[in-house]
């Protein structure tokens, strides 16, 4: 074990969950209560990350039609209230998470969460797989935080666990994570079974086929 390591920090979808059919499904929803058509599951991964109001700017741009930012409100809390509702309908573990986070807990690492998903909706969705208690510290947006890839929420989990931005690792699929880590000076893997696409990353220190390769760098 690198002993160099005393704390992981996840992102959520894309990572640790597979949860873009929920998300389509909820964009669709709000696409579809609109009178615009709902978007192929196979454009899943250019759509999510970011939070619902981030994928209802893309599901627009991706249908060519135009946003009218006064809607932008309605159409957030519409697509919150349906996920909300369906948010583990379709969503699965990714192979192996299970095992991985327990792992680390025997390694007695702090494992942190760290997701633009609202706090209670990421809360719900560990507490539906049965992993919550998994985890020393679950950060989802909230009221007035800065989501990534700014710096403010992956700095607020280090500050509240009290671990060195060099002792952790961040793990993510996409440049919301991989940003904020380098700019920190936080080790970063990539996870490539995510939503990420290898060729928009910035930087990386490394790159996983699968999330049990943790057990060999860490």
């Amino acid at each position: 074990m690198n002993k160099k390591f005393k704390c992981i920090i996840f992102d959520l979808d894309g990572t640790l969950i597979d949860s873009g059919p929920d998300l389509l499904d909820s964009l669709n929803h709000v696409l579809i209560s609109k009178k615009l058509q709902p978007i192929s599951k196979s454009v899943i991964g250019n759509l999510v990350g970011g939070g619902a109001e981030a994928m209802i700017r893309k599901g627009f741009k991706y249908l060519k039609k135009e946003l009218e930012e006064e809607q932008l409100p309605s159409l957030i809390m519409n697509f919150l209230k349906y996920y909300s509702d369906n948010c583990t309908k379709k969503t699965k573990l990714y192979p192996n998470v299970r095992e991985t986070l327990s792992y680390l807990r025997k390694k007695n690492l702090m494992i942190c969460l760290c997701t633009n998903k609202r706090q209670k909706l990421a809360e719900k969705i560990l507490n539906d797989f049965k992993v919550s208690f998994l985890f020393d510290f679950i950060l989802g947006s909230q009221k007035g935080m800065l989501l990534k890839p700014n710096i403010e929420m992956p700095k607020k989990c280090l500050e509240r666990l009290n671990v060195k931005p060099e002792n952790s690792i961040f793990v993510g699929d996409s440049n919301n994570d991989l940003i904020p880590a380098k700019k920190l000076g936080i080790f970063s893997a990539f996870v490539k079974y995510g939503y990420g696409n290898k060729k928009d990353i910035e930087y990386m220190d490394i790159e996983i086929e699968n999330i049990i390769d943790l057990k060999k760098i860490i």
